[in-house]
């Protein structure tokens, strides 16, 4: 029986729900039904400080044995930032002292090492998405339930953050420049078509914006994206190619209007697991009456884009359904579809390397 996938990668409006779970048992903080904003605490947990290992006798120079009689502080003694660990005690050469490099507790002194556990840190989980709680889950999280429009990007990274949406460029192909990113878009997040220059990173991180949507960009930057935690979401991949029309007019239509970024990948199991890299545009519940997009199946005529080489980016139009799976120039075999590029030509698609555009 042929058999289509039914997943929409992205809609002008759609239904989007995501899953929002603890790493550790905690203590959930919304009922079903509540009403729930993106910031809102909806779970939290109490997580145990770091244990850390200073090197006592190191920094003081002296040996193992000797450390017990220059110490400041007992096992169980609670210290802050600053607190002076040990001391030499040597009138005749410089005073050398260790202090606590943050807040917590002294669990041991061993072999001339300190150990110190932080204090306690409260792990704060938010809705992330704007909507109705549809499902708890006892001292691990929520389901929430939203409307509004979903792009997904081929690779992403950074955490999650939410701004303004604000497109600084016309076209799908044009490069985003370092003269595009200044200050006037603190708390912004830039969409722009090709991302070829590390100033354009670097400027957007010193000026405070919290995301860049870009339709591809270098190779050479996915380094500088990860050290700098700033989320950055691709669309396209790597190298020069323009956003797709459809993604960029869909960003461009909701210019001045706050958005959700995520760029890496979240561990959100079950279901509703999709976490990311991804742009989420929240829209009034009102919506839903009347534009919400309905999910469709793959069928002859309709749009796709191609997410995968050697066609990454194309949009097409699906001639026909092959019936069983078809051989790869890999060797593979999957099932999948013939597609009419905008030159004519007819090639064939796996379901998995495209999406459903309209």
């Amino acid at each position: 029986m042929l058999s289509a996938p039914l997943e929409v990668r992205f809609l002008p409006i759609t239904e989007i729900v995501r899953r929002r779970i603890l790493p550790v048992p905690g203590e959930v903080l919304v009922r079903m039904g509540d009403r729930v904003r993106a910031d809102d605490v909806v779970a939290q947990a109490l997580l145990e400080g770091q244990l850390s290992a200073i090197d006592l006798a190191g920094a003081l120079g002296l040996s193992v044995r000797s450390i017990e009689r220059h110490l400041l502080v007992s096992e169980g003694q609670k210290v802050v930032t600053g607190t002076p660990l040990a001391r030499t005690r040597r009138f005749w050469v410089r005073q050398k002292q260790v202090e606590a490099p943050f807040a917590g507790t002294v669990q041991a002194i061993i072999e001339g090492r300190l150990f110190l556990r932080q204090e306690p840190q409260w792990l704060l989980l938010r809705a992330y998405v704007p909507g109705e709680v549809t499902e708890c889950y006892p001292h691990r999280g929520a389901v929430i339930r939203s409307v509004g429009s979903l792009v997904r990007g081929i690779w992403g990274s950074g955490g999650e953050q939410r701004g303004m949406l604000v497109t600084p460029v016309n076209q799908p192909g044009e490069v985003l420049t370092w003269e595009h990113v200044g200050l006037r878009y603190r708390g912004a997040i830039l969409v722009g078509g090709i991302l070829d220059d590390a100033r354009v990173l670097m400027r957007a991180k010193s000026f405070g914006l919290r995301g860049l949507v870009i339709g591809s960009m270098l190779p050479s930057l996915r380094p500088l994206c990860a050290r700098l935690s700033m989320p950055v979401v691709v669309t396209e991949g790597m190298g020069r190619i323009p956003m797709a029309v459809p993604v960029f007019d869909l960003l461009r239509s909701y210019d001045g209007r706050p958005a959700i970024i995520a760029g890496a990948e979240r561990a959100e199991q079950g279901p509703y697991g999709y976490g990311g890299p991804e742009v989420i545009v929240p829209l009034p519940t009102s919506a839903r009456a009347t534009s919400l997009a309905v999910v469709r199946p793959i069928k002859v005529g309709v749009r796709v884009r191609i997410t995968r080489f050697p066609y990454l980016g194309a949009i097409g139009q699906v001639s026909s359904l092959l019936s069983g799976s078809q051989q790869t120039p890999i060797g593979t075999r999957v099932d999948g579809a013939e597609v009419r590029l905008p030159n004519g030509h007819k090639v064939f698609v796996p379901y998995v390397n495209m999406e459903l555009i309209g």
